[in-house]
């Protein structure tokens, strides 16, 4: 591929294809010299991510060993297992999913699954979250009742029990909607540039169809 210095956007970057001598290959080189790699920027996100998850993780196993309480521990127990397979998902993805193509791929069908793949990423931790945040509301509510002395009412006192009910009510949602927008913010500006870049490369392919 014809070659200049390394672009310092990732709209020249990706736009150099255009003017490249085989427009669907891009040099490996080429993705990494650029600070405004979309790929580089999403891999970075994740470690992030991860590095919190890592911290929440010691949080809540420090919780675990310090309520002596079964459902206290079993709730918090459910909420690390989540903290745990968010990290190993997130370390599936920059392993297996957000690789720089290499100089001689088709840089079509590589961002084709990364984009894919990076959707159904985002919709997975985000149907998660409906199935563990009902685990964490319910560890919070019941770890205050333990502090106070007072966890076996749960089990007498109908209010106790509709507190909790009226807590999965107002936050599983709350806390779903926040997820979502969560993951707008962090991962969406670069997803939808990725998105982008795929349909430059088709409108690309179309004038080239259109002047054979």
């Amino acid at each position: 591929m014809a070659t200049t210095t390394p672009p310092d956007s990732s709209e020249s970057l990706w736009s150099s294809l255009s003017t490249a001598a085989t427009p669907e290959l891009i040099s490996a080189q080429k993705l990494q010299a650029s600070s405004a790699d979309p790929l580089l920027k999403l891999r970075l996100i994740i470690r992030i991510n991860s590095g919190y998850g890592i911290l929440f993780s010691l949080l809540f196993l420090a919780l675990f060993v310090y309520f002596d309480f079964f459902w206290v521990r079993f709730f918090l127990g459910v909420v690390l297992l989540g903290y745990v397979l968010a990290i190993v998902y997130n370390s599936y993805l920059l392993r297996r999913v957000l690789i720089t193509p290499a100089a001689d791929e088709n840089i079509r069908i590589r961002l084709s699954l990364i984009y894919y793949r990076m959707k159904k990423a985002l919709q997975t931790v985000e149907i998660a979250a409906l199935f563990f945040y009902p685990f964490s509301l319910t560890a919070g509510f019941i770890m205050a009742l333990a502090e106070e002395g007072k966890l076996e009412k749960l089990s007498a006192e109908p209010l106790l029990q509709g507190l909790l009910v009226a807590c999965f009510v107002l936050f599983v949602p709350l806390c779903y909607y926040l997820t979502k927008w969560l993951n707008k913010i962090a991962f969406g500006k670069e997803v939808d540039r990725i998105f982008d870049l795929l349909t430059a490369l088709d409108e690309e392919k179309k004038e080239e169809e259109t002047k054979a």
